[in-house]
């Protein structure tokens, strides 16, 4: 696709939409942009996608659409989730040409515990969010003929300087981390913790429209692979930054914390410990559940496009996540029970 295409990405003040419209503005596209409230900008659009008809400034052809939009809330009942992360890409699916160029983000997640998105049954994934991208992904294979899927796991900030527009999911750790959240690491050791950077998503969703639609649906996956950080060198990176931004802003650093397994946790300690905490203790130790699956998953993604070493990349972002959350940063855990 020669620029200057007009593209229209949805989704467009989140953390990975951001990277995707200034990655399509510096390779001199027409990129418009929507979101439900709109963003700072004359090609920033407020659009609530499916519930309302679009605003007049973007009717028409385009060349391209990015469908970036997404709720990442894993505890959503399936009809919200569907609404949220089904209903606005049928619409879209709908009011889009076959001339259009679709490129439709997804989740490595949205395989579930299968390890594909055939199944319409909730119970095969770990929650409504993966349930309801793979209900997406289908929908793309049954409403288009060409289109691009993109899958990718966690997201991180950008590779210079770990800046992100909006710090959300996997940064509940650091900020769990300072201010003693959690008494322990429920997680497998050994398990994989595959991410990216919002940079090598919107690269490729440049190179993507450079190249054209695909001859069908092309399905590509970004990440490490099996190259992937584990999940202990995660949690000793993640430590690590924490304690090079508390060092120079006079914080003490943060000790280790614990390892337990799943299995143990939910079997034995949380069981007894449930008796000792208070409220807030409760709810954070069922916050925690959420994310024990994908602290635990042991294989790793098959790739089709590995992106560079994530080491440094998570380092960057979890000290920019400490510099612009500074009064969390700069917590110092108390010991449960007292």
């Amino acid at each position: 696709m020669t620029p200057p295409a007009r593209i229209l990405v949805t989704g467009a003040t989140g953390a990975v939409g951001s990277a995707v419209v200034r990655a399509l503005d510096a390779a001199g596209h027409e990129t418009h942009g929507v979101s439900r409230r709109g963003g700072a900008g004359p090609r920033q659009h407020a659009w609530s996608i499916g519930r309302q008809e679009p605003p007049a400034t973007l009717r028409g052809p385009w060349h391209a659409v990015v469908h970036c939009a997404g709720d990442t809330r894993w505890n959503l009942p399936a009809p919200r989730a569907e609404a949220a992360n089904v209903g606005p890409l049928r619409a879209l699916l709908t009011a889009t040409g076959p001339a259009t160029h679709f490129v439709h983000l997804s989740s490595s997640y949205a395989t579930g515990l299968r390890g594909d998105t055939v199944s319409e049954a909730p119970e095969d994934y770990r929650n409504s969010y993966e349930w309801s991208k793979a209900a997406a992904e289908r929908l793309v294979h049954a409403l288009r003929d060409s289109a691009d899927i993109v899958r990718f796991p966690i997201v991180m900030g950008a590779r210079a300087d770990g800046f992100l527009d909006r710090y959300s999911g996997f940064f509940w750790l650091p900020s769990s981390m300072c201010s003693g959240a959690v008494p322990a690491l429920v997680a497998e050791e050994k398990g994989v913790m595959d991410m990216v950077s919002t940079d090598d998503v919107a690269a490729h969703v440049v190179r993507l429209l450079a190249d054209g639609p695909p001859a069908g649906r092309r399905l590509t996956v970004l990440g490490r692979g099996d190259r992937a950080q584990r999940v202990d060198e995660t949690f000793d990176t993640v430590r690590d930054a924490l304690n090079s931004w508390r060092a120079e802003h006079g914080v003490p650093a943060l000790e280790p914390l614990p390892y337990v397994a799943p299995e143990q946790w939910n079997r034995f300690y949380r069981p007894f410990a449930e008796e000792h905490l208070d409220r807030g203790q409760l709810t954070r130790i069922t916050a925690l559940r959420a994310y024990q699956d994908y602290l635990s998953v042991t294989e790793p993604f098959e790739v089709t496009d590995r992106v560079p070493d994530t080491a440094l990349l998570l380092h960057r972002s979890i000290r920019r996540w400490a510099e612009t959350h500074e009064a969390s940063a700069r917590r110092v855990p108390r010991p449960w029970g007292t």
